[in-house]
């Protein structure tokens, strides 16, 4: 049985048309299919979209602030994103009262936004999905007759740099007011299982069908690729921040010169120093952000494909989304151990420190045999995010049997 003809409004702490593919893209894709989506994007202040005018998304906020009459907009059959009314910047502010004023002003605008865009939609008991969006969320517990309150959480917010101080308070009282709690990592499932009983385990996906091209059929030479010098190129793809090891992949590429490092993603204007090393090497190569679509040509350049994430209290509570989708490539894949992911210890290439993840990046490389890259692709294919969104379907539908 599939949970269907039901309205979700999630609240996401990511838009719709953000660059990334995130979870909440494509469980909300997937629902969207049989069942009716509210995407709510993040709710972000105009100094924001001001300074990022040039962007497509940034553009869109300041169009729908401007005239409201497309606001939500169809994306897809069955979802619909909208965007929320401009909040006053909050995320720096360290006296609670304050705060605590900002905020009830911010979620009197939020709560108002969404409820008439349930309006125009027709919303009836909807579940609403908390999508990791702590500090734009919770006056909308209660206030649009919903029948469940999920909230699936990503990451560990108290251990995240950039997030405002008081996030971690507003969490718990998320948590207290949740009936379902996903969680994406054991770490996750295990601190907040404690806070709330109802909480489940749920690992990232995989868009298999777009990383599996990959390997179904030969691409052209990647464009930047194909100018680099002979030798191995390692790949990574994703956003370069805080979580990643800059120090020790330029030892790495120092002590590899014949090697080539392929890293296609942006670069955090918060991380620009301590990538400066990385920068200056000559056979690391940084290709900024590429279009989705383009990734399984990159991968298909690549002999084997890197996570070099740090050890910290945030990255030791993640499931990367990233590493399926690069099993899902068939490539070999070398990381550090910053986190628990046992159940990947067979297919995959850990170290740590510059000895053993130069170790490890060497074993990635002599792994090709062909029954290897099946098997991982195998992997990939079992925890496909349809696999993921029949599993917390039947949780949500079990929730819902028991509401009076």
């Amino acid at each position: 049985m599939r949970l269907s003809q039901r309205d979700i409004v999630c609240v996401s702490v990511m838009d719709w048309d953000h660059p990334f593919r995130s979870s909440r893209h494509h469980l909300m894709e997937a629902l969207a299919s049989r069942n009716r989506v509210l995407f709510v994007n993040n709710q972000v202040n105009p100094y924001f979209a001001v300074k990022h005018w040039k962007e497509a998304r940034a553009r869109r906020m300041l169009r729908h602030w401007w005239d409201a009459r497309q606001n939500p907009q169809r994306e897809l059959p069955g979802l619909w994103s909208f965007t929320p009314p401009p909040s006053i910047p909050m995320g720096q502010i360290t006296d609670p009262h304050l705060f605590s004023a900002i905020y009830r002003l911010n979620q009197a605008r939020l709560r108002k936004g969404v409820q008439r865009a349930c309006k125009l939609l027709n919303f009836q008991r909807p579940l609403l999905w908390i999508s990791f969006n702590t500090l734009s969320s919770e006056s909308l517990i209660g206030a649009l007759n919903e029948d469940l309150v999920i909230y699936h959480c990503t990451d560990a917010i108290e251990a995240m740099p950039a997030h405002s101080r008081f996030a971690p308070v507003v969490e718990k009282r998320l948590l207290a007011a949740a009936d379902l709690v996903f969680c994406s990592s054991r770490a996750l499932a295990q601190a907040k299982d404690a806070q709330n009983p109802a909480c489940h385990y749920i690992p990232n996906g995989a868009d298999v069908d777009l990383f599996e091209q990959t390997w179904k059929r030969a691409h052209r030479p990647f464009n930047v690729l194909q100018h680099l010098p002979p030798g191995p190129v390692l790949g990574f793809a994703g956003h370069m921040e805080e979580r990643f090891d800059f120090d020790l992949l330029a030892a790495v590429a120092q002590s590899r010169p014949r090697w080539n490092f392929a890293l296609a993603g942006p670069l955090s204007p918060r991380c620009r120093g301590a990538a400066k090393i990385l920068q200056g090497l000559p056979n690391v190569h940084f290709l900024g952000l590429l279009p989705r679509e383009q990734l399984p040509a990159f991968f298909n350049q690549c002999h084997a494909l890197l996570i070099p994430f740090v050890s910290t209290a945030q990255t030791r509570a993640i499931y990367p989304l990233k590493l399926n989708e690069y099993l899902a490539t068939g490539k070999p894949v070398a990381l550090t151990p910053f986190s628990d992911l046992r159940e990947f210890d067979r297919w995959i290439h850990k170290g740590a420190g510059v000895s053993g993840f130069l170790e490890a990046c060497e074993h990635a490389l002599n792994d090709h045999n062909p029954s290897r890259a099946q098997e991982r692709i195998g992997i990939a294919n079992q925890n496909r995010w349809d696999n993921r969104v029949v599993q917390m379907e039947q949780i949500i539908l079990s929730a819902l049997a028991r509401i009076p």
